[in-house]
């Protein structure tokens, strides 16, 4: 196949977009393209050439060339048509178009497309499976139109990663190779091999360092507290382990009857237990405590273990630890808005945002906290305005409001959530909004409380970040039907 150049490559794309553009009835109709030119000139904060009657195909040019060059300019484009088409045909091409826009930006003018005869040939059910293992379960999710392996290499090629890591679309393909070597299709493999080799190789990849990454799905272990009902200073302890990295599968662990007092002891043991019986696992390992209303507040990511040595150790220094909510997982009829909600949070990250909540008096604020939430399904991040678990009726309305807006992502200072510190923090944490530059960012600033010892770590916001981060497909109890092999 013919290497095209960079500027071909952006030229013919381009004229792909106005070709799905053309496609739509909007823009068929005078009064629905005005309206769609509006929307975009009031997002955009710019004035756009309008139609004047003539053809419309290099009107169309024009426009897409002038949004091409744009902070946000194309994604706005699908974006006022989707106001219009929802998910129409023109739609979806445009997003699948635009998903390439990106990958060719990313590869920096890297014909890609000779990779898309052998990518397309796969396709459900695995794809889910492979994108998960790619992205080290940072991509949980893929939307409708992924579904070839060469969507979803367009799709991962937009995905962060750290530096020295191999990037997830890479990623992927090394794990198609692997698939495809196994069918017997060992001349398209090699393929995918070598481009993956060529890419490393530019990018100063250590090969050896880049297929150990394929392995490092994270393992994860689930502990849940749950209230007696009976004795409100007893709590059932459940706890699942999670190591398989073709899919979801927990394996659930026995569960005991405790006293409140006994529950970090508990947690010690179990993770003692877990740990050895993962020794040989190269994977890192994601602690998820699913907690109850009144023990939210509770500071389970700086529980030690090796509390019987004169040194034991916050897990933290460990483990990412993220929280979850026992209500929500308990209340299937909050589910429907937590899985809308997260779709949009894993899927596209760049159109969600976050809402600071604030101290209010009277239960009406609350009422139109959680309308708002519910209308702005960009909304996918509640910064608390007071740190939950207590006894206020106000701490409970915020918090029920986040939930039943299906909320994915809620955070809090567990002292004082109008500390300036805390403020900057997370003005910081959310600004990238992907899910793997917000865990990089919580874990270096608890990273930066640890170094500075036991004795100051109170004086630091890291200390005091509390991050609940439901994920609805980790769920205990929940199993992957699909798996890459």
């Amino acid at each position: 196949m013919e290497e095209r150049s960079p500027a071909r490559i952006r030229n013919e794309l381009v004229a792909e977009i106005v070709d799905a553009l053309q496609m739509s009835a909007t823009l068929r109709l005078p009064g629905s393209r005005h309206l769609w030119t509006t929307y975009l000139c009031e997002e955009l904060g710019v004035s756009l050439e309008p139609f004047t009657g003539e053809a419309l195909r290099p009107w169309l040019l024009g426009l897409v060339e002038r949004c091409a060059r744009l902070p946000d300019g194309l994604p706005c484009l699908a974006r006022a048509l989707r106001y219009l088409e929802q998910e129409s045909t023109s739609v979806t091409s445009l997003l699948q178009l635009l998903e390439e826009w990106e990958a060719a930006a990313f590869f920096s003018g890297v014909d890609l497309r000779g990779l898309r005869p052998v990518l397309e040939t796969l396709g459900p059910p695995g794809l889910p499976a492979l994108a998960r293992r790619a992205s080290r379960s940072r991509v949980q999710e893929l939307p409708s139109w992924c579904d070839s392996g060469w969507r979803v290499f367009l799709r991962l090629a937009g995905e962060n990663s750290a530096k020295g890591e191999i990037p997830p679309s890479l990623a992927f393909l090394a794990l198609v190779a692997e698939e495809l070597a196994t069918d017997g299709r060992l001349e398209e493999a090699e393929q995918l091999r070598r481009w993956h080799r060529l890419r490393q190789y530019e990018w100063g990849l250590d090969g050896d360092a880049a297929d150990w990454e394929l392995s490092l799905v994270p393992a994860y272990l689930i502990i849940q507290f749950e209230p007696d009902g009976l004795d409100s200073e007893r709590y059932y302890l459940s706890h699942w382990h999670q190591s398989d990295s073709a899919g979801w599968h927990p394996v659930q662990g026995e569960t005991r009857h405790l006293h409140r007092d006994e529950l970090h002891a508990e947690v010690e043991r179990l993770i003692e237990e877990t740990e050895e019986r993962w020794a040989d696992l190269t994977q890192p390992v994601v602690l998820e405590f699913i907690l109850p209303w009144e023990l939210l507040n509770e500071p389970v990511e700086w529980w030690h273990k090796e509390s019987s040595s004169a040194l034991p150790t916050p897990l933290v220094m460990d483990y990412m630890v993220f929280l979850r909510s026992l209500d929500r997982l308990r209340r299937t009829a909050w589910h429907r808005p937590w899985r809308n909600k997260w779709r949009r949070l894993s899927e596209q990250p760049a159109d969600s945002h976050s809402y600071w909540s604030h101290p209010a008096d009277g239960p009406s604020y609350y009422f139109h906290l959680e309308r708002e939430l519910k209308e702005d399904q960009h909304a996918v991040c509640l910064i608390l305005s007071a740190p939950p678990g207590g006894n206020g009726e106000a701490d409970r309305y915020e918090f029920l409001a986040g939930l039943r807006s299906g909320v994915p992502l809620m955070i809090w200072h567990r002292r004082d959530c109008a500390d300036p510190a805390f403020r900057e923090a997370v003005s910081e944490i959310v600004q990238d909004r992907g899910l793997a530059s917000l865990a990089d960012r919580v874990a270096r600033l608890r990273t930066e409380a640890l170094a500075l010892g036991p004795d100051q770590w109170d004086g630091h916001v890291g200390r005091h970040l509390a991050i609940l981060l439901d994920d609805p497909d980790h769920q205990p109890g929940l199993r992957s039907p699909d798996r890459a092999s």
